[in-house]
């Protein structure tokens, strides 16, 4: 018959007393620290639980908005085909524009990411204490790219408005109603554009944090298995009389 593991023992020991002596007056001090082992298990479980659901929340937040744009655009499409003649004139005066738009909306995009970055990198240069004359250009950098971000972001407004300019017909145009359709599905391609990123983003995000908060559930699982063990020595030592603990005292000593 194989030896049996002290370690192994110990922690059995521990366990059970965790369940044996609470609230009796021979119930060791260290079952303190069992507790507050508990508590933060139960806690950190809580919080990743919680991520979890907003990560089910978002993707059914995200299924629905699919969900409703594909019903819009059914009827939408439909009036689009019933004035094609008339929707496929104002789309070839746009055609240009909505190119224009479509690249000067990705440079924004860039330009802000590189907002972030320069942002981030000059708070580390602070916090590490570098030269103080490599973070004073740093900051000029950062200065002259938010009046470009800023400069862009008018030239995206401006084209946004005329693009929105061009799509509204006139008071008894032909076709009115094509363009008008047209009109708010551009719109809704920008909103998915949008909202996919948006979506892109929160779940990248809340991957993250769930992959942070499971090591903090396995790093507090195992200090409370940590004080388990502290606890079967405590009670190992005191040899407290329990008689289902007693059992394990002749087993630890052929285990010493």
């Amino acid at each position: 018959m194989a030896k049996e593991s002290y370690d192994d023992l110990i922690f059995q020991l521990g366990d059970l007393a965790r369940d044996r002596l609470p609230g009796k007056p021979n119930c060791p001090r260290s079952m303190d620290r069992v507790y507050k082992a508990e508590e933060a298990v139960v806690a950190r479980r809580e919080e990743l639980a919680g991520l979890e659901q907003e990560m089910n929340d978002e993707d059914a937040a995200y299924q629905v908005f699919q969900d409703e744009q594909a019903g819009e655009k059914v009827g939408l499409s439909a009036t689009v085909r019933k004035w094609k003649k008339a929707v496929d004139a104002i789309d070839g005066k746009v055609k240009d524009l909505r190119k224009t738009l479509a690249s000067r909306r990705a440079e924004l995009r860039y330009a802000q990411d590189g907002l972030l970055k320069l942002e981030k990198k000059i708070e580390d240069m602070e916090l590490t204490r570098q030269d103080p004359a490599r973070i004073d250009v740093a900051r000029t950098n950062l200065k002259k790219n938010r009046l470009a971000q800023m400069r862009l972001g008018r030239e995206v407004e401006d084209l946004e408005a005329r693009l929105a300019t061009a799509l509204t017909p006139e008071p008894g145009q032909p076709g009115a109603p094509g363009i008008l359709a047209h009109k708010r599905l551009l719109e809704m391609e920008d909103e998915a554009e949008a909202r996919l990123a948006e979506h892109d983003q929160r779940m990248a995000d809340l991957d993250q944090s769930i992959a942070n908060m499971e090591e903090q559930v396995k790093a507090a699982e195992d200090y409370l298995d940590q004080a388990l063990f502290l606890l079967g020595e405590d009670v190992y030592s005191q040899r407290i009389a329990d008689a289902q603990l007693t059992a394990f005292y002749p087993r630890l000593d052929r285990a010493q």
